[in-house]
């Protein structure tokens, strides 16, 4: 069943990683990619043995790594995924991949360098697209409809000063059944562990999403209401603070090419979020993810 909803879908935003089905798989595929890139970044340039040094105008990430997390936004049942990584980049300004959620397209429109290595002001345009939800990926969601997905768009600043980042990023779907928009703000601490090759990154974020994404994503309407498996009432959930969340990563460069990452993930949702049915009484508001993986940079 397919159920479309024009301002009422049922719907999952940019920013506000949903976890669900294909978009799970995916959102864990762009956070390895992510900790690679941020790792081969600013910090590895003060990693003796790290990332290769620049030899042309294209850089290619391959690699592999394993997911574990919810099977949608606000479940309690955990389920284990391949994952591929794969990214191209231009002379550090065009990306194609997957580099910080759904797969994307991006272009650094702005990069400024400060007075050391690791400072700089990124600003970055991208359009990506959503994989949707789909009913059966958890008993909870039977009778609501599948999500179909789309195009999205999204503007970041990433700012790094020494072994401090901060990073606000807005997102918006362009087309698909989600229609919302969200805005995550966060901060991060990464540092040398041990050895120069290891570093260990510590962030905290949180996300800000609108009525069509919050109502879209944990609201009931009465359409599904009626045709859930599970006899859900009426649920109405308006903009707000979506979620809070921390997260501790480590690199390991295992020679010039080789990273080594992994990555464990907390996130609690909130208000109408956390009061949904679909978590409040289907799942939970505590929400964990776990990866590990393995990737070749030249």
């Amino acid at each position: 069943m397919n159920t479309k909803r024009s301002n009422e879908t049922n719907g999952l935003g940019l920013e506000g990683v949903d976890i669900s089905g294909h978009g799970r798989r995916v959102a864990l595929l762009g956070a390895a990619v992510a900790i690679i890139l941020a790792a081969q970044g600013p910090a590895a340039a003060q990693t003796p043995g790290g990332p290769p040094g620049k030899t042309g105008d294209w850089s290619f990430t391959l690699g592999a790594a394993g997911g574990y997390s919810p099977d949608y936004e606000g479940s309690d049942d955990y389920e284990a995924s391949p994952l591929p990584i794969a990214e191209v980049s231009w002379r550090d300004v065009v990306f194609l991949g997957s580099a910080s959620g759904p797969p994307e397209l991006k272009v650094r429109a702005v990069k400024v360098r400060g007075p050391t290595p690791k400072d700089r002001l990124n600003v970055d345009v991208a359009v990506g697209y959503f994989f949707g939800r789909d009913e059966d990926d958890n008993a909870a969601l039977d009778g609501l409809g599948d999500l179909d997905g789309g195009a999205t768009a999204r503007l970041s600043i990433d700012y790094q000063w020494q072994d401090f980042g901060a990073r606000m990023s807005v997102g918006r779907d362009l087309s698909g059944d989600r229609e919302g928009t969200t805005v995550t703000a966060g901060l991060r601490y990464g540092f040398a562990l041990g050895a120069p090759k290891t570093r260990l990154t510590l962030g905290v974020s949180t996300t800000w999403a609108d009525d069509n994404y919050m109502g879209n994503t944990f609201g009931v309407l009465s359409l599904q209401s009626t045709s859930s498996t599970l006899g859900y009432a009426l649920y109405t959930a308006e903009a707000g603070i979506k979620d809070v969340g921390v997260d501790l990563s480590v690199m390991h460069f295992w020679n010039r090419n080789v990273a080594v990452v992994g990555r464990l993930g907390y996130k609690r949702l909130l208000g109408d979020a956390a009061d949904s049915p679909l978590v409040d009484a289907q799942g939970s508001s505590t929400q964990f993810s776990a990866l590990a993986g393995i990737s070749y940079r030249w």
